[in-house]
């Protein structure tokens, strides 16, 4: 039974994890029965350039601020133990750069759900970005390419789904933990 999920979301300096960074994380707790935020975790972490400023509009001197980086990341960890598993829309990218951070293995072992591929929709999507989820649902995407600010856009669209336990429930026994792009087991 899922009772809470947490939702989690990266912005990054670029696309490839090999050679691009982690520069905010953002994370919610989330009652799923109750469709409710229980806690929320958004901080930086330091890089000296962000080539994709453009996109996220975060500037490299602002993730050299943020002292407490480590306290952050324990944190993270903490609202994991609490959470059943972890949703992410576009999950094997944001997986696949946790990755790349010391000491994660808790949640990089933990079910994924991607909200893009996995997890259905009530509503016709065309395509499956995170703005075409946000449209088709009636929530204004606003302030997107933030991480908190995504995360807080999947709970609203989760807010508006009638039977969001039951198709989390259904879901969650075809996911494959190890997965790095959490996809269907097809056994």
């Amino acid at each position: 039974m899922i009772e809470n999920i947490l939702i989690l979301d990266t912005e990054t300096t670029g696309l490839d994890p090999k050679k691009c960074q982690v520069i905010e994380i953002g994370a919610i707790l989330y009652n799923v029965k109750h469709k409710a935020v229980l806690q929320t975790l958004s901080f930086f972490m330091p890089c000296e350039t962000n080539p994709v400023e453009h996109i996220n509009h975060i500037k490299a001197e602002w993730t050299r601020c943020n002292p407490n980086t480590h306290s952050a990341l324990c944190f993270l960890r903490d609202m994991n133990k609490n959470a059943n598993i972890l949703v992410a829309h576009n999950a094997s990218f944001d997986k696949k750069f946790i990755a790349t951070i010391p000491n994660m293995e808790e949640i990089l072992e933990k079910k994924w759900i991607c909200t893009k591929e996995n997890f259905t929709w009530p509503v016709k999507l065309n395509r499956l970005r995170l703005e075409d989820v946000c449209n088709a649902m009636g929530v204004p995407y606003v302030n997107a390419h933030r991480a908190l600010s995504d995360c807080f856009l999947l709970a609203s669209c989760f807010e508006k789904v009638v039977d969001l336990e039951e198709r989390f429930n259904n879901l969650i026994y075809w996911i494959d933990p190890n997965s790095c792009d959490t996809g269907l087991v097809l056994t």
